[in-house]
């Protein structure tokens, strides 16, 4: 119910909170020009669909064009400088100057075609507006619309696209469009490209291994084409592949260049042999960073190239008359600009939904279109489309964004560019006689201007102003994450007093009669808002809205109430005897750090210095327990006392250890450089992992199960059967394997590109072969006999029953013989550690080598954790009665050091930072389902494994003779949901002042560059661990141990039942 509120709160809150558009479904028409009536239709044309045969809005410049899109080309690829780029080098602070790197001078043909022939040839920035994926820069170049926020994650996940774009206007007139490589193209233009695509060369894409078979369908398909095309759009992915894979500055990225600049010697070649007139547009969807990745908005990741080349001889760029537009090198230009020129240099209308300006150098030479100057005609066509767009768009959108005072602004841009155009065609018809071209073109040029102008104010303020905000919704949201969080801590109150089945019984009925009222409101009231236009919240979000707040609120309220008659029901989950001072100390600490962790948000620079805070804030509480713990060792407490004492403060002490460790691992986010230094990849300018990251990861391979078998050989467990065969071996193997496979992927990135990947079927095998051990070897094992016991019979000279204080029972005293059950005081606990070795196996295989590193030492830290705290409780306790008022502190280390390893695994809360790569292991081509999954658990490692890992705060040195699990086998099973109920409570807390937060600067100027993606990644983090908690590891794998446990029966029927099987 918990994970489904959540969810339910999350889905509400985003609905009134990312940024969103509406859709408008309308379609510029080739025969209705945009600054006439709709029922007038352009000269020359007749209304319907014949008249689309020719259209009214511009004649077509060229007869043929080709589109070749190099993914991920960003703007120093392009550029040809013969002192290497120092000038971009020196400006982000990665090329000194003078130093050659990979990618420099790797397409001459741009740059040498570009000086010998300019009037031919321009080379533009081509500046991306972020998300820099693949699938939204399609989407804009397509639409010429912005993207909205909520894209960022769907790059994966591509729909059709029903927006007006220029591909749908190629069907109307026919033109017969090839298209050649990525298939992203297919899912998003199905329809557009149905009976058009080049089979033979549609190739798969994000596939990042695969640096050659796109693009060689592409060449190969260009090779073999015949004259019968009008279009061709070619878009090929080894560049971007090889950026994922090896990183802008591995030799790889040369070699991918100088094959792109091959393909582009072919058609430029092709082109100046052919009659027709033909233009070619080269250009990057996006850039990449300095690791090879993109997504967010760097420079480096939104400065793509655009090149555009044309066999048209007729001084292409320029007008006698020295217009205002005059072109400068390397000119940065929105890529939405693209849309609006490509449409009408291709004789089309453009998009009805976009948002960009005509490039005025391609309309600049055209002198006399339809009686004026081609520039003018295109800019004002331009501006009446957009201006037609925003006024149907506000029209139909109640809540759009825009202020009276922005809207009044772009109404009087247009009417005094209109003025001057109205003017003009005035002063033209004056001095038609005298034919007085300077002061014809003068008027041109300013009308010109004030269209250009008005487009770039509007583009600009849509750019930092269109947001839907929905308080409604966002309210609801908020209102649903916190009764959430009350909810959780309730559970987690009574779990103490009480069994889940009896927190059920009671407020079921509360709970049903809650869900149904707050329904019943909540669509009354979503009646009222959504009249007063206050709010755009649907009949399905009111209902699920209403439901959500009327079951938690209702159960926290029956909660409440029956907690105060069940307050002295269970003494032995209630009583004092834990030193309240120190435990009291350590869970107010808890709580502090909690608070703080949550006030993290409430600026800008915290958030994206949250691996800093974070670090601070466990150290602290480590500190907290190291201070309780040197306490604890005191001359007058008993020796058992002391000893526990000590083993807490060794335990205290690794953890501070393994803390500043973890620390030394970072991935640095844009806003914290040039102050931090990346060393994930082994040094700050690599972006694959060096072998010997690699071969330091394998040493994970003896360090883990060496240091379990360590703790499990206290209780003596390390003895049982399945002890020695999966930690001590099938682990060990398991592990091995994958530090294997990472170790031939560095080998394999440091190796050049023609022998790179040489060893990637041998990686494949080895990664199945490491799921494999750990799933059908560890997991079976477990599933089969999850208890690590044994029994030993020995000779003693004692009576029997002497070894009752360690826990040993004796055999009958006629035989002189001891029987010593091996593993009895930790029973539980190893049972459930032994499940937590299998999935820590598959999490270690899906990481990076550095990462690999860290999550092995973060399971170790864990293990620490339950040992630091069970010694705790011995240390601090006046009796053997077990009691867990140190959870809350207990729990809160745990959440704090899934946070510090989150970041110390490679991963920032940014969308640039998933490292995709990842998707491949194991995998040899894209499968969507899989490949995520993998991705999600390279991501979300941390957090999964310290989920599972949170059932060892109640199981942890649990003996098999537990009086209160067989006496209370429901209230034991409370505890240890009590524990995840906490454990989810932290991350909700943090999910939800992250909300808070988000919501409340939603006007920041950062709030789509740190506090939305704060948020965004809350709720995978949160969902995630609440299923890992409440599924998989209480209601599968504790409740499975308990069960067992429990069908063990008494111990002497154990001892014969051993002593039996081996005679």
């Amino acid at each position: 119910m918990f994970v489904l509120a959540n969810a339910v709160g999350f889905w509400l809150f985003s609905r009134g909170f990312l940024l969103t558009r509406m859709v408008l479904p309308d379609h510029s028409l080739s025969s209705v020009l945009p600054y006439l009536p709709p029922s007038e239709p352009a000269a020359g044309s007749v209304p319907g669909h014949a008249a689309e045969d020719s259209c009214g809005w511009y004649p077509a410049k060229f007869d043929r064009t080709i589109i070749l899109i190099i993914d991920a080309m960003r703007i120093d690829f392009a550029t040809w400088s013969d002192e290497l780029n120092s000038a971009f080098g020196q400006g982000d602070g990665q090329t000194a100057k003078g130093r050659l790197r990979p990618y420099h001078n790797n397409l001459p043909i741009i740059g040498s075609l570009t000086a010998a022939h300019p009037e031919q040839a321009m080379l533009y920035r081509f500046r991306a507006d972020p998300p820099t994926t693949t699938l939204q820069r399609l989407k804009g170049l397509t639409t010429g619309q912005l993207p909205t926020f909520i894209d960022a994650g769907s790059n994966f996940a591509g729909s059709a696209i029903d927006e007006d774009n220029w591909l749908q206007a190629l069907r109307w007139p026919k033109r017969n469009l090839v298209f050649l490589g990525d298939d992203t193209w297919t899912s998003l233009f199905s329809k557009e490209l149905s009976d058009t695509i080049s089979k033979e060369s549609n190739d798969t894409d994000l596939n990042v291994w695969d640096l050659h078979t796109v693009d060689d369908g592409v060449l190969i398909g260009l090779k073999q084409l015949h004259e019968d095309w009008d279009v061709i759009i070619a878009h090929c992915l080894g560049v971007d592949h090889c950026g994922h894979r090896f990183g802008p500055d591995h030799p790889a990225i040369s070699n991918k260049l100088e094959q792109m600049n091959q393909a582009i010697e072919l058609i430029v070649d092709s082109i100046n042999r052919s009659e027709k007139a033909t233009a070619l547009y080269v250009f990057g969807d996006h850039g990449m960073d300095p690791k090879g990745d993109h997504g967010g908005d760097s420079p480096r990741e939104v400065d793509a190239a655009l090149w555009i080349y044309s066999n048209k001889n007729d001084d292409y760029w320029s007008k006698d008359s020295g217009y205002l537009f005059k072109p400068t090198p390397l000119r940065s230009i929105p890529q939405i600009d693209l849309v609006s020129s490509l449409s009408l240099s291709l004789g089309l209308p453009v998009p009805f939904n976009s948002l960009g300006a005509v490039i005025p150098e391609m309309f600049a030479s055209d002198d006399s279109v339809g009686g004026e100057w081609g520039l003018l005609r295109a800019l004002r066509l331009n501006a009446a489309q957009v201006m037609r767009y925003l006024t149907a768009y506000m029209s139909r959108s109640h809540s759009h964004g825009f202020s009276d005072e922005v809207v009044q602004l772009w109404k009087d841009m247009y009417r005094r560019a209109e003025k001057s155009y109205q003017d003009l065609e005035d002063l033209a018809a004056k001095n038609r006689n005298t034919r007085d071209k300077y002061v014809v073109s003068e008027a041109e040029e300013a009308a010109a201007a004030q269209y250009y102008a008005f487009l770039r104010i509007m583009l600009g303020t849509l750019r930092q102003m269109w947001a839907q905000f929905d308080p409604a919704l966002i309210i609801t949201g908020l209102c649903i994450l916190m009764l959430s969080i009350a909810a959780l801590v309730s559970v987690y109150v009574r779990s103490r007093q009480t069994t889940l089945e009896s927190v059920v019984s009671r407020s079921w009925a509360t709970c049903l009669s809650g869900g149904v009222i707050g329904m019943v409101a909540a669509r009354a009231l979503s009646v009222v808002l959504v009249a007063s236009t206050s709010s755009h919240i649907s009949l399905l979000e009111s209902t699920a809205a209403g439901l959500t707040i009327g079951l938690l609120l209702s159960f926290c309220v029956s909660v409440l109430r029956s907690e105060k008659g069940d307050s002295d029901s269970s003494p032995a989950f209630t009583s004092g005897w834990i030193s309240p001072d120190a435990a009291s100390f350590l869970n107010y600490a808890a709580c502090v750090m909690a608070i703080l962790h949550g006030f993290t948000f409430t600026s800008n620079s915290y958030t994206f210095n949250e691996d800093s805070i974070v670090l601070y804030l466990a150290q602290s509480l480590t500190v907290c327990v190291l201070a309780v713990a040197l306490r604890s060792i005191s001359p007058s407490g008993s020796s058992a006392q002391r000893a526990a004492g000590q083993r807490a403060l060794w335990c205290s002490l690794a953890i501070l250890v393994l803390n500043r460790v973890s620390s030394y691992s970072t991935v640095c986010r844009e806003e914290q450089l040039p102050g931090c230094t990346p060393t994930f990849y082994g040094s700050p300018s690599a972006s694959i992992s060096s072998i010997p990251l690699a071969a330091a990861n394998a040493l994970m391979v003896w360090l883990v199960p060496f240091v379990l078998q360590r703790f499990l050989q206290r209780s003596r467990s390390d003895k049982a059967m399945i002890a020695k065969l999966w930690i001590g071996i099938g682990m060990r193997i398991s592990m091995g394997m994958a530090a294997a496979y990472w170790l031939l992927d560095s080998i394999d990135g440091q190796l050049s590109l023609e022998t790179a990947g040489s060893s990637s079927e041998l990686r494949i095998v080895l990664a199945r072969m490491a799921v494999g051990i750990a799933v059908g070897g560890g997991l079976a094992a477990w599933v089969a006999s999850p208890f690590c016991l044994d029994v030993a019979v020995a000779d003693t000279p004692q009576p029997a029953g002497s070894a009752s204080k360690s826990r040993a029972k004796s055999a009958p005293a006629a035989s002189q013989k001891t029987a010593i059950i091996l593993g009895f005081g930790n029973a539980y606990g190893a049972a459930y550690l032994v499940f937590t070795t299998v999935v820590f196996c598959v999490l270690y295989l899906v990481q990076q080598p550095m990462g690999g590193i860290m999550l092995s030492l973060l399971f170790l830290k864990i293990v620490f954790c339950a040992e630091l705290f069970d010694a705790l409780r011995d240390a601090l306790s006046n009796s053997g009665v077990y009691s867990a008022p140190l959870l809350p502190a207990q729990i809160t280390m745990l959440a704090l050091i899934s946070y510090l390893d989150y970041f110390s695994t490679g991963h920032q809360f940014t969308l640039v930072s998933i490292q995709w790569s990842t998707a491949f292991v194991g995998v040899r081509e894209m499968q969507l389902v899989l490949c995520g999954v993998i991705v999600g658990l390279n991501t979300l490692g941390s957090f999964i494994l310290t989920a599972l890992g949170v059932p060892l705060v109640v199981l942890w040195n649990e003996s098999l003779g537990s009086q209160l699990l067989r006496i209370a086998p429901g209230n034991y099973f409370a505890r240890v949901a009590g524990a995840g109920a906490a454990y989810s409570a932290y991350h909700a807390l943090v999910a939800t002042t992250t909300a808070v937060f988000a919501a409340w600067f939603r006007r920041h100027l950062m709030v789509w560059k740190i506090f939305a993606p704060r948020f965004m990644f809350s709720a995978p983090v949160f969902l995630t661990t609440a299923v890992a908690i409440f599924v998989v590891a209480t209601g599968f794998a504790a409740a499975r141990v308990l069960r067992m446990g429990l069908k063990v029966g008494n111990v002497q029927a154990l001892v014969a039942q051993k002593i039996m099987s081996r005679s």
